[in-house]
């Protein structure tokens, strides 16, 4: 049997996930496991600087496409599964992966193929994994599973974690505060559902799996961080229209707007973000059967009709 691994990873995280997921797969001599990278063009910085951090805002929001440099896909080789692996950029799939779901090779790639995603998320990624199912339905793929590792730091350590990690690489624990990222413990653990994957593959059996994955922790979805996520979504929308009325991601004409943007978006979550929270939290209690139902849609493939 055939594997294939989509991904792009700027820091090496998601690749280290990835490894550590699939390796039962991996060490399973009769599967064939390929790692195709997925790369723009445009290279993206990492660590990045302020400016080019806040300038891919609004086409990470609308989902705009970049040119990618070739798909390395062989077009001759049938694969039983395609393992497709992400991170989040600011509340949607990164770039480099909106580009390839959106690309002229992708229906050649995905047409007809059982598809597993795989995310590395801070916190937030319930809404960009419904755009990836959309893209997915177009494709005529099939989602038959979704596995997510999130920072499970509180929200105010992890912003102040990853905006050391994005601007300085630097990922270390520092002043009281923890190690930047998804804890080691939460990656090498991701094996076990790399079991389920093998088993299904081995018996032949790649039908929706994700009750079984979510049995062993694949989807945890905090139902005050979903009311966050919904209203961030929103003002993420306004903020991107603000930005692209002075051009695209090349245009320069935008930068005034883009750094002050870098100033306001960072004060805002400190400054507001305990209020919303608290506020989420409260609608959270209030409308428990509501969250609680669209918890359980979110938690599953299928998309709303």
């Amino acid at each position: 049997m055939k594997v294939l691994v989509l991904f792009y990873s700027q820091t090496g995280q998601l690749k280290e996930i990835a490894d550590n997921c699939i390796s039962p797969i991996q060490n399973d001599t009769s599967i064939e496991v390929d790692f195709v990278k997925i790369e723009t063009e445009h290279q993206f910085p990492f660590p990045w600087t302020r400016l080019t951090f806040f300038n891919v805002f609004p086409e990470s929001v609308y989902g705009t496409p970049f040119e990618l440099k070739p798909i390395a896909v062989d077009p001759a080789t049938n694969y039983d599964l395609i393992i497709l692996a992400y991170t989040v950029w600011y509340l949607n799939p990164s770039i480099p992966i909106a580009s390839l779901l959106q690309h002229q090779d992708a229906k050649r790639i995905f047409k007809g193929k059982k598809v597993v995603t795989l995310l590395g998320s801070r916190n937030m990624w319930v809404l960009a994994q419904e755009k990836v199912k959309c893209h997915l339905k177009t494709l005529e793929a099939e989602l038959i599973g979704n596995i997510v590792l999130i920072d499970r730091n509180k929200n105010l350590v992890s912003i102040i974690t990853i905006i050391r990690w994005m601007f300085y690489g630097k990922k270390n624990p520092f002043w009281g505060f923890p190690r930047a990222g998804i804890i080691q413990e939460d990656i090498e653990s991701s094996t076990r559902f790399g079991e389920v994957l093998l088993n299904k593959l081995k018996t032949n059996d790649l039908t929706d799996m994700q009750e079984e994955l979510n049995q062993l922790g694949a989807v945890d979805i905090n139902p005050s961080l979903l009311i966050l996520e919904k209203r961030a979504s929103k003002l993420f929308g306004m903020y991107a229209g603000f930005l692209s009325k002075k051009g695209d991601f090349f245009n320069k004409d935008r930068l005034g707007r883009v750094s002050l943007l870098s100033y306001l978006l960072p004060v805002g979550a400190f400054i507001l973000s305990p209020i919303t929270t608290i506020s989420s939290f409260l609608i959270s209690v209030i409308k428990r059967k509501q969250l609680n139902d669209e918890i359980r849609y979110y938690k599953q493939n299928s998309l709303r009709e």
